[in-house]
């Protein structure tokens, strides 16, 4: 008899556990935070810089202020890996207000040819653990289908509202088929 009361009590605390953790999911989900694109769009599609995008190693940034995003600004658009360095000049900074904005950038890292991609897709504030969450889409088109053997380093570039709250960032893959 008290190892079945016993048994039914366990269950009972896993129960409500359990409801707590589902209705702690069902409130926080995230508020979506409003993003603002700043590469090229194309009918309609966003399109990560590429081509001219010297950023070779993967990474995900954030970007608080003016001294940072000017280093930042001029990674992306070195072309120092020409030869003789011949660096053109640099598109003009996007101006930003760092006292009501910042910046993600998402970096894929250098790849074989002009087959692969990154979006930053969403952003959203959740009020457990104080956090901002920053979606990040890399599409890996392996096979290269109907792509350009050029070296490549795709990288996506959004401004939203500045926060203080701790940034991480969701990765998603999405791995096309050829046609």
């Amino acid at each position: 008899m008290n190892r079945t009361l016993l048994s039914l009590f366990v269950l009972l605390v896993i129960g409500i556990a359990g409801l707590k953790v589902l209705r702690a999911t069902q409130v926080d989900q995230g508020k979506p935070v409003p993003i603002t694109p700043m590469g090229r769009t194309i009918s309609g599609q966003r399109i990560p810089f590429m081509i001219d995008s010297s950023m070779w190693d993967q990474l995900r940034l954030v970007v608080r202020d003016r001294d940072q995003w000017v280093d930042v600004w001029k990674r992306i658009h070195s072309l120092e890996w020409l030869p003789n360095h011949q660096n053109p000049q640099l598109p003009p900074l996007p101006e930003i207000d760092f006292s009501r904005e910042m910046i993600i950038v998402a970096a894929m890292g250098r790849r074989p040819s002009s087959a692969y991609g990154i979006i930053i897709d969403g952003a959203y504030a959740y009020e457990r653990n104080y956090r901002l969450e920053v979606v990040v889409r890399s599409v890996e088109n392996r096979k290269g289908c109907g792509a350009f053997a050029i070296m490549t380093a795709p990288v996506d570039i959004v401004r939203l509202p500045r926060t203080d709250r701790t940034v991480l960032f969701r990765e998603t893959e999405v791995v096309p088929e050829c046609r």
